[in-house]
């Protein structure tokens, strides 16, 4: 085992104060080699503590002034709650969108009859708006309702603060959409300041991309 940078330098500076001395020098420097020398055991509690203040920080990050765990089980929680709502209202619709905001949910399903036309539907308050009709821009495949998994939208929110680098946000919004594939893509937007930045993941719950707030 060789010396520390920071141990080589403190046997540099006794033997410039005490050149007579080789014997204790040498005894000094074979401590420093001494696997239980203080100051390994300074830089592994250094190391200790970094890595305590790391997970801290993820812990303590906060999205709407809630613990970050706490508002993806609640926004979860809604998803899946809308979920059951679209099927019992609307019946077994594919999703061509589905954005999740704090208070509310905007559904763009596709019309069975018409696969280029969408409609377009918020829930609040526990009532579906009319629908409203228009063009479906996208081509990838719908998504049927059950393609879409409230836990992986929890476990997105949940690393997104520590994506971003972010302890303190506000939901923008989770938006849910087909890729190219015609599996489920999640994007959560998280607002920092009067930045916007955003993380989307796979149907596995995997990051994808990162775009930090600008």
């Amino acid at each position: 085992m060789t010396c520390a940078p920071s141990a080589r330098r403190r046997a540099a500076a006794g033997a410039a104060l005490i050149t007579a001395l080789l014997a204790a020098l040498t005894l000094t420097a074979c401590s420093a080699d001494d696997p239980g020398d203080s100051t390994d055991t300074t830089a592994a509690a250094t190391a200790t503590d970094t890595a305590a203040t790391t997970t801290t920080t993820t812990a303590d990050a906060t999205i709407d002034g809630e613990p970050a765990d706490a508002a993806a089980l609640a926004i979860s929680d809604q998803l899946a709650a809308s979920l059951m709502s679209a099927a019992d209202e609307f019946g077994d619709v594919e999703v061509d969108l589905l954005l999740v905001y704090a208070d509310h949910v905007s559904l763009f399903y596709v019309d069975p009859a018409d696969p280029g036309t969408r409609h377009r539907t918020e829930l609040r308050d526990s009532t579906w708006s009319a629908p409203t009709r228009g063009p479906r821009l996208g081509t990838a495949p719908p998504l049927p309702l059950d393609a879409i998994d409230p836990v992986v939208v929890r476990s997105a929110i949940e690393a997104t603060p520590t994506l971003l680098g972010t302890d303190e946000a506000r939901l923008s919004h989770v938006s849910i959409y087909p890729d190219d594939s015609g599996r489920a893509e999640y994007l959560v937007a998280l607002a920092t300041g009067g930045s916007l930045g955003n993380v989307t993941f796979g149907p596995d719950g995997q990051e994808r991309e990162v775009e930090a707030p600008r």
